[in-house]
């Protein structure tokens, strides 16, 4: 088949890699000059990462994590103890970008969507100021959270949420081994703050909110003995469940499709979970690709649930969250599964310490 990947993004460049390795003809249309520039994203990844086999951390690893510090409101704090990988997320776009090219993908950068026409779609060529059209069989929308082809299909009938982060690369002292996350709706209201080492001396220090995302940022930063050395920002998606995925031979894959955690705002995994479930059901026209979704959906879903709880949270309701959480069963759990699987964990956590029930009120129609 004809397939045009709209973007060569993380995702898009995966899908690609996966379709041409099965046989298919893939165009990849990307905007930028450049694959993975600017940076828009933290660039940190579960262990559930190893799952990728193939590919060649050595590449684009940064630095390993093995434990994450959660600070609460009240002061109070616990560690869990996790491998995470940093990457250089310019580096890793560039390595899938790669792989795919290597299976027979080609790549035109500076190929911007335009719009769409019947069944063709119009890319403009900008480093030519020209115009094409191309007919493809396929087409995968991976333009991340404000898909431009997204909207020529008409997949937006919802109001489509956002958060907004502001990140910045700081020169500091840091424990190269901890990642640092900071809650409270007086730090990052509905999300929270991460601090991510790169080195002893070198971290990414971000949140993301829903509005005033900069001045969240400036007042955490403030008074913190960094040395500011670049600001990055991007937009990352709210999982919406009613989101529709498939219309007129036309894929949302992604950030498109918004399939990113609402606690976490973790995407690069979901999203190549998705691609592979799609190029599983391209290649076998047997296999329903809304049943292969489920058990990534499912846990979107899931981490919606808990982000809304999170919203809604008290100064005592974190209070409560922090001494639940400090019992041995529960940071057994958290140092053995990680957040890609959310439900076992939640549904474990509920039997290790039933108190945890307090927040029921808030989970409605999930319990």
């Amino acid at each position: 088949m004809e397939i045009a990947i709209i973007g060569a993004g993380p995702i898009g460049s995966y899908a690609g890699y996966l379709l041409a390795k099965s046989g298919h003809n893939v165009n990849i249309y990307e905007r930028k000059k450049e694959i993975g520039k600017p940076v828009q994203c933290t660039g940190i990844f579960t262990s559930d990462f190893d799952g990728f086999s193939f590919l060649n951390k050595n590449k684009f690893l940064v630095n390993t994590i093995n434990k994450t510090e959660i600070n609460f409101p009240n002061g109070s704090k616990i560690a869990v103890n996790q491998k995470e990988y940093v990457v250089c997320r310019t580096k890793f776009d560039n390595h899938l970008a790669n792989l795919a090219v290597t299976e027979g993908a080609k790549i035109f950068l500076q190929h911007s969507f335009i719009r769409k026409e019947g069944e063709n779609l119009v890319v403009k060529d900008l480093a030519n100021d020209c115009e094409k059209e191309i007919k493809p069989n396929i087409v995968i929308a991976a333009d991340g959270p404000l898909s431009s082809v997204a909207k020529a299909y008409g997949f937006y009938h919802h109001q489509r949420q956002h958060n907004y982060g502001v990140q910045a690369l700081v020169g500091g002292n840091f424990d190269s081994n901890t990642v640092q996350t900071f809650f409270g709706k007086d730090i990052a209201p509905g999300v929270f703050v991460w601090v991510v080492p790169e080195s002893s001396t070198m971290a990414r220090v971000g949140l993301a909110t829903e509005k005033d995302a900069r001045k969240y940022f400036e007042k955490f930063v403030q008074n913190k003995d960094y040395e500011l050395l670049e600001m990055q920002a991007g937009t990352i998606p709210i999982y919406h469940p009613s989101q529709e995925l498939v219309k007129d031979s036309c894929y949302l894959l992604g950030d498109a499709a918004g399939f990113v955690k609402a606690t976490t705002l973790g995407g690069v995994i979901p999203g190549m979970k998705q691609a592979e479930a799609l190029v599983r059901c391209l290649n076998d026209s047997d296999l329903d690709y809304e049943e292969e979704l489920q058990p990534i959906i499912s846990r979107l879903k899931l981490h919606l649930k808990i982000r809304k709880v999170h919203d809604r949270f008290s100064g005592e309701d974190w209070e409560k969250l922090a001494t639940y959480s400090n019992n041995p069963k529960v940071l057994k759990l958290l140092n053995t599964y990680t957040r890609e699987n959310v439900t076992t964990l939640f549904r474990k956590i509920i039997w290790a310490e039933p108190r945890m029930l307090y927040f029921s009120k808030y989970l409605g129609e999930f319990l």
